[in-house]
């Protein structure tokens, strides 16, 4: 399943691409992507995207301003791995540059992707991943932070490799410190979103647990 990182509308100039996602026991992914160019001009807005129509009740988008970056900011919520394809291929014209796989093996999520960012400027190009898994990471050659969180902050010119392996199932219960160190790394536009899902699975395993003394 192919998540474009959405950079070719920038390969001469200078962007951010801030990806920030979480991934439940249920292989649903809620998160934000902060696209966007530099501002020389007053009149220009950056990067324009268009959503399709069948996930509009779950993506939003919003103009993005910060640091003299100018684009828009796209906000998504329990999407399946195919969805998060169509989202990602709705906004990219670029299907073979940047790609991230999700695929599932039994209880085994393993994520495969390039980013090739060799034509890109080194000045003005920020681009990070943030991923958060619901169980515990394996193998990745990205950064792994507390709580089974990941990220990756690519390198202009270079091609990069991305890769990791977590392995959970359907009753593997969401980390409050995962939740909030993915939201306070990049996905603050989502905090209402993940800290409804975290509490209402926080609850739902609070209640599994105090059946089962009873069992």
């Amino acid at each position: 399943m192919p998540l474009l990182l959405v950079l070719a509308f920038a390969l001469s100039g200078c962007v951010r691409v801030r990806a920030a996602m979480a991934i439940d026991a249920h292989d649903l992914i809620s998160g934000t992507l902060e696209i966007g160019t530099v501002q020389v001009k007053p009149e220009e807005i950056g990067p324009q995207l268009t959503v399709p129509a069948e996930l509009s009740s779950q993506v939003t988008m919003e103009p993005y301003k910060a640091d003299g970056y100018v684009g828009q900011t796209v906000r998504f919520t329990r999407l399946s791995f195919d969805q998060l394809r169509t989202l990602s291929e709705s906004i990219s014209s670029v299907a073979s540059r940047y790609k991230l796989n999700f695929r599932r093996s039994g209880d085994i999520v393993s994520l495969a992707g390039v980013a090739d960012l060799s034509q890109l400027r080194q000045d003005g190009v920020d681009v990070q991943l943030k991923i958060a898994f619901p169980g515990p990471v394996g193998k990745t050659n990205g950064i792994l932070e507390m709580d089974n969180n990941i990220s990756w902050k690519l390198t202009p010119g270079r091609i990069t490799d991305i890769t990791a392996t977590s392995q959970y199932n359907a009753d593997t219960g969401l980390s409050w410190t995962r939740w909030v160190l993915l939201v306070g790394a990049g996905a603050v536009g989502t905090a209402l979103i993940v800290l409804a899902l975290a509490l209402y699975t926080h609850r739902r395993n609070r209640r599994k647990e105090q059946m089962s003394e009873y069992v």
